[in-house]
């Protein structure tokens, strides 16, 4: 063969390999999946299948980590449960289909709403019909005024820091879990948000379950010092959200942490 066909050859070689269209293997994994059959099983591990965590109905939307393409399964983070905690877990692609959620309505315009008393329209905007006079009373500027008199405010506690890729509670962080426990006890209109988190070594889903189990022991302990678990709620923030410079161990240790976010209870 020719040098001129050896290299057109290979040129229209190359060429057709560069038109090859992406394999569904290679597909980006979509950021949530909504169920499409009944009674679907999440599981805690993909192997043995009975470790069911959770068994979610048709139409419900899971937020996607990660998926396995040996498996064909979808890691997902599930609903919060009573306690406001969020588990993870594994559910068969062939049980859900990918879902882009609806665009929210942008934040000013729900505060706009929610304050003229007016429900959230999934369709056409608003015209000038449609607009709702409103009339303030004249006792209610001081009624309102009373109450921001009345309004106590929650009291500050300190983050509980955790190891490296633990989540046992340090004697160091006993002490000012007594205070917030006292303070809880002395206090029931206090309610607590319990946000575990972690620093960026490891996987997303890793740091998930890890901030996780870290809340989940904070809560624990104020349970088991007489605080009401209904009043405690657990949420898993991960990695995301860090206080502190990853990128330095002096200042990335300060983000393993649980943080306590104290709210009164009207």
């Amino acid at each position: 063969m020719s040098r001129i066909a050896h290299s057109f050859l290979l040129g229209t070689l190359i060429a057709t390999a560069v038109c090859v269209p992406a394999t569904s293997a290679q597909a980006q994994v979509p950021a949530h999946v909504r169920v499409i059959i009944n009674s679907a099983r999440v599981t805690r591990w993909l192997r043995p299948q009975t470790d069911v965590i959770l068994s979610v109905d048709q139409g419900m939307t899971l937020a996607v980590l990660d998926f396995d393409k040996e498996e064909g399964a979808y890691w997902v983070v599930l609903p919060p449960d009573l306690h406001g905690s969020r588990n993870v877990g594994w559910i068969r692609a062939s049980s859900v289909e990918p879902f882009v959620p609806p665009p929210a309505a942008p934040r000013e315009a729900q505060r706009s709403d929610a304050q003229a008393g007016i429900a959230p329209s999934p369709s056409a905007p608003a015209t000038a019909a449609d607009k709702v006079a409103i009339t303030v009373r004249r006792d209610a500027t001081s009624a309102s005024a009373a109450n921001i008199a009345d309004a106590k405010t929650p009291p500050a506690f300190e983050d509980v820091h955790f190891e490296r890729d633990r989540s046992s509670i340090r004697r160091d962080d006993i002490d000012g879990l007594r205070v917030a426990a006292t303070a809880l006890k002395e206090d029931p209109t206090l309610v607590v948000t319990i946000e575990g988190h972690t620093c960026s070594l490891g996987t997303e889903a890793h740091n998930l379950v890890l901030a996780q189990r870290r809340a989940n022991a904070v809560r624990d302990y104020l349970v088991n010092e007489g605080v009401p678990a209904e009043r405690l709620l657990t949420v898993s923030v991960g990695e995301a959200d860090a206080e502190y410079d990853n990128s330095r161990e002096d200042t990335r240790r300060l983000n393993r942490r649980v943080a306590l976010v104290p709210k009164v209870q009207r």
